[in-house]
C-alpha cells in the first residue's frame, strides 16, 4: 500500500465502528442464547468469531503506543484483519441451512455486504480510489468460484445468480471511486491551500521587511532634516574658531554662547521632529494649514516675507500623499532657512491637468548643484525619493545669486478626477 500519514480522525471512526459492531452482535449473541437456552452450539461459533474479531480491532485500534511503533503499517493490519476473518470466518463456519448449496453461497455473499462496505470505505479514503478497485476485485469475487461449480445448467436463472457477485463488486467498485475521487479532491486543495498560506506568508513577510526599509528611510530623512543642520552649523563655527582663534576672551565666550545657542535650537528642533513623527498633525489639520504653520514658523525663525498659493481645485488625496507634499516642502523651507539667506519665500499648490503641482521658491543666494555638501545633498535626495517612489517628478533649478525653484509633480488618480 501507498505509504501515506494515516488521514486525521480515520482510525478513530474504524474504532468507533469497531465498537458498535461489537455491541451489536454481543446484543444479537445473549439474544440467541436465550432464544436456545444453551451457549454451545453450531449457529453460535460465528457469532463467537465476529465478537473476538471486533473486540480484537477495537483493542488493536486503541493502542496508541502501538501505533507509533508500527507506524504506516498499522492501518493496513486493521483494515486486513477487518476483511480476512469475516469472509474466511463465514465461509468455515457458516450457521444456517438453505435449501440447496447455490442459494447458500448467495446468502452468505449478501451477508458479508455491510461486513465488507466499511473497509473498503476506508481504503478509497486512505488509498484513493486505484487501491480501492484492487481490493475490491479480491473481496468481491471470492465466492464466484463457488457459485459456478453449484452451476448444473446455464439458464435465465442461473445467469441470474453470477451476476449476484458482480451486482457487488459494482457496488463496493462505486462506493470506492466515490469516496477515493473526493479525497484526492480534498487532498489537492488542501495542497494548494497551504501553497497559498505559504506564499501569504512570504508575502506578508516582504511587506513587513518593505515597511521597516521605508520606515529606516523616513526616520534617516527626518533627523537630516532637523538635527543634521543643527549639526552642520556647529561645526562650521568650530572650524572657523580652529582656522582663527580669537584674540581675547570675550571673542572665544562670544563664540561658545553661539554654539550653545545654536545647539539649544538644535535640540528643540530635533524634539519638534520627533513630535511630529508622534503627531497626527495632517490627520487634525490638513495639507492646508500644515503648510500655512510651516510658513508661519519660517517667518518667525527669520526675516522671510512668506506667501502661499493653495488652489480650490484640490482634490482629496490620500493621507500618504499629503505626508509626502508636506514633508518635501518642511525639507525645502529648513534648506531655505539654513542656507539660503532668503527675504522672500512663495508655496504654491495647484492642481493642473490632472497633476498636482508643489511650487516651492526663494530669492535667497542660490548654489551650485556641484558645489553643494554631502549633506545638503542627501536632502534633495530624499525630497526626490519621497516623490519619486509614488510615480512622481522632481526637479530642482538654482543657480548663484539668482534664488531656488523646487517642483514636485504627482498625477492626480483617475477615480479623484471624475468626482471633481
Amino acid at each position: 500500500m501507498e505509504q501515506r500519514r494515516t488521514e486525521p480522525g480515520l482510525i478513530k471512526i474504524f474504532r468507533n465502528y469497531c465498537g458498535f459492531a461489537l455491541i451489536y452482535y454481543f446484543a444479537f449473541f445473549i439474544f440467541t442464547i436465550i432464544k436456545i437456552g444453551s451457549f454451545f452450539s453450531p449457529s453460535l461459533i460465528l457469532f463467537y468469531i465476529n465478537i473476538a474479531t471486533y473486540a480484537l480491532l477495537f483493542g488493536y485500534l486503541s493502542w496508541m503506543q502501538l501505533e507509533k511503533k508500527m507506524g504506516h503499517f498499522f492501518f493496513p493490519v486493521a483494515i486486513f484483519l477487518s476483511t480476512i476473518i469475516p469472509i474466511y470466518s463465514t465461509t468455515i463456519f457458516w450457521p444456517f441451512t438453505a435449501v440447496d448449496s447455490l442459494t447458500e453461497v448467495i446468502y452468505r455473499s449478501w451477508y458479508l455486504f455491510p461486513l465488507l462496505v466499511v473497509p473498503i470505505t476506508l481504503i478509497a479514503w486512505q488509498y484513493g480510489y486505484k487501491l480501492t478497485l484492487i481490493f475490491v476485485v479480491f473481496t468481491a469475487f471470492y465466492d464466484l468460484p463457488f457459485i459456478i461449480i453449484g452451476i448444473k445448467e446455464l439458464n435465465f436463472q442461473t445467469i441470474q445468480l453470477l451476476g449476484v457477485p458482480i451486482q457487488r463488486a459494482i457496488a463496493f467498485g462505486t462506493v470506492g471511486v466515490i469516496v477515493g475521487l473526493i479525497m484526492n479532491t480534498q487532498r489537492l486543495q488542501r495542497r494548494k491551500l497551504i501553497q497559498a498560506n505559504i506564499m501569504l506568508s512570504q508575502h506578508a513577510n516582504t511587506l513587513e521587511e518593505l515597511a521597516t526599509s521605508r520606515e529606516r528611510n523616513r526616520l534617516a530623512r527626518e533627523l537630516h532634516d532637523t538635527l543634521a543642520h543643527s549639526l552642520s552649523s556647529q561645526i562650521l563655527t568650530l572650524e572657523a574658531l580652529r582656522l582663527s582663534p580669537p584674540s581675547d576672551s570675550s571673542e572665544m565666550e562670544n563664540a561658545l554662547t553661539q554654539l550653545i545657542n545654536n545647539s539649544r535650537a538644535g535640540l528643540l528642533e530635533t524634539r519638534r521632529a520627533l513630535r511630529d513623527l508622534r503627531s497626527k498633525q495632517l490627520d487634525d489639520l490638513g495639507l492646508r494649514a500644515s503648510l500655512d504653520l510651516l510658513l508661519a514658523d519660517a517667518a518667525s525663525r527669520t526675516d522671510c516675507v512668506t506667501s502661499i498659493d493653495f488652489s480650490e481645485n484640490i482634490p482629496p488625496i490620500s493621507s500618504d500623499v499629503e505626508q509626502r507634499l508636506y514633508r518635501v516642502a518642511q525639507e525645502a523651507i529648513g534648506n531655505i532657512i539654513h542656507h539660503a539667506s532668503a527675504t522672500q519665500i512663495n508655496l504654491s499648490l495647484t492642481n493642473e491637468g490632472g497633476f498636482l503641482k508643489l511650487v516651492i521658491s526663494d530669492n535667497g543666494v542660490g548654489f551650485n548643484p556641484g558645489d553643494v555638501l554631502d549633506i545638503e545633498r542627501q536632502g534633495i535626495k530624499g525630497m526626490r525619493e519621497r516623490i519619486e517612489e509614488v510615480g512622481g517628478k522632481f526637479n530642482v533649478s538654482s543657480h548663484p545669486e539668482g534664488g531656488t525653484l523646487i517642483i514636485a509633480e504627482l498625477e492626480v488618480p483617475d477615480d479623484t478626477r471624475l468626482s471633481m
